[in-house]
């Protein structure tokens, strides 16, 4: 594995909105990559994030503008994006409840974005109930991402949305936002138009809601899916880990969640034309964005290629595509140069 390049695909430092994370990505036929990302924010939580896509049409040497998928009065976060074929696209988000802002984050708000922040989250006493629940959406993006499709709702969630499987199945294991102690496949097999529930995946024994997160799924040879949990241990919470699982069954069933022992999350999952890469962020140091091959029965190399040298605990979320040539193209937030707040970055690399 060695490294091509590094970029910045989305940044805007100065503003009082300079603040971009949590980023996924897609490739159409043509070669022309997709990211969207929570945007225009003002810190970590903050009231302010969008959904915001960006284009590249030359393997992510430069890219375009942003343009708002979604801006709904809450924060909208952790956006996913599934290229589906013929220039449509599934683009996957969240919003956390009214009352976690105007409690539990309320102090963390105050930081981040100050009065402009502590003033929006007090007009969310005044929103309808259906405004204020918040939830987990999905959205298609049609004319290769020119038009937009009405929002809808689905009740799990995951970082970088639901995968394809190899029968054109949308497969999303996810969880739902807050107080879920199992995590729940939903599977569509008309192209994301409607989902069914068709499995569970338990926490591991003596394991809590709060310490099991963002998952990432991909389909092994066979037919068979692993998933990789984001997951804090007690002992060291800092130093988030990953925990693996597989289905033979299309997601009715599950393999008892095991350590990785690998010392990074959240995880995104590739299948590069038959070679699979897992990517991750890494929140002690050596700070940064790694990367490793997965093998074809899901075991992991213990090799890592570092692909971003981060500053702070501030990064992750890298999320992967493969370009035309063969090379692969990784985008992730992080913070760039001695900048105060996140932007969104790549680095081109190859196995």
């Amino acid at each position: 594995m060695k490294i091509i390049k590094r970029g910045v695909a989305l940044r805007m430092n100065g503003s009082f909105f300079a603040y971009q994370a949590w980023p996924s990505a897609c490739v159409d036929e043509n070669g022309v990559v997709y990211a969207v990302c929570s945007g225009f924010r003002a810190g970590h939580i903050c009231p302010f994030g969008k959904t915001v896509l960006i284009k590249s049409r030359d393997g992510g040497e430069t890219w375009s503008l942003p343009v708002v998928v979604n801006d709904r009065f809450l924060d909208d976060r952790d956006p996913g994006i599934l290229y589906l074929g013929k220039g449509k696209m599934l683009v996957t988000r969240a919003s956390h409840p009214a009352k976690n802002y105007e409690n539990d984050y309320f102090d963390w708000i105050r930081g981040d974005s100050g009065s402009k922040g502590t003033e929006l989250v007090k007009e969310y006493a005044t929103l309808p109930e259906s405004e204020r629940e918040g939830g987990c959406f999905y959205r298609f993006l049609y004319d290769y991402g020119e038009t937009a499709g009405e929002e809808k709702r689905i009740p799990v969630h995951s970082p970088h949305g639901p995968v394809m499987l190899a029968d054109g199945t949308l497969f999303y294991l996810g969880k739902e936002l807050f107080g879920a102690d199992v995590f729940s496949v939903y599977t569509s097999a008309d192209g994301g138009e409607t989902f069914v529930k068709t499995g569970d995946c338990p926490l591991p024994e003596g394991y809590g809601s709060d310490q099991f997160h963002e998952v990432h799924c991909v389909e092994l040879p066979g037919g068979v899916i692993m998933a990789l949990f984001r997951t804090h241990l007690e002992e060291n919470d800092d130093c988030f880990t990953m925990f693996r699982t597989f289905s033979a069954d299309r997601g009715r069933t599950w393999s008892d969640p095991e350590p990785t022992g690998i010392c990074g999350s959240p995880p995104h999952l590739l299948n590069a034309d038959g070679r699979f890469v897992l990517t991750y962020g890494r929140r002690v140091p050596e700070y940064g964005v790694y990367a490793r091959e997965v093998y074809p029965d899901g075991s992991i190399s213990d090799e890592e290629l570092k692909l971003f040298d981060g500053v702070d605990d501030d990064l992750g979320y890298p999320a992967s595509v493969m370009l035309p040539d063969r090379t692969i193209l990784t985008v992730y937030y992080a913070k760039y140069g001695g900048d105060k707040k996140t932007s969104i970055l790549y680095t081109k690399w190859s196995l």
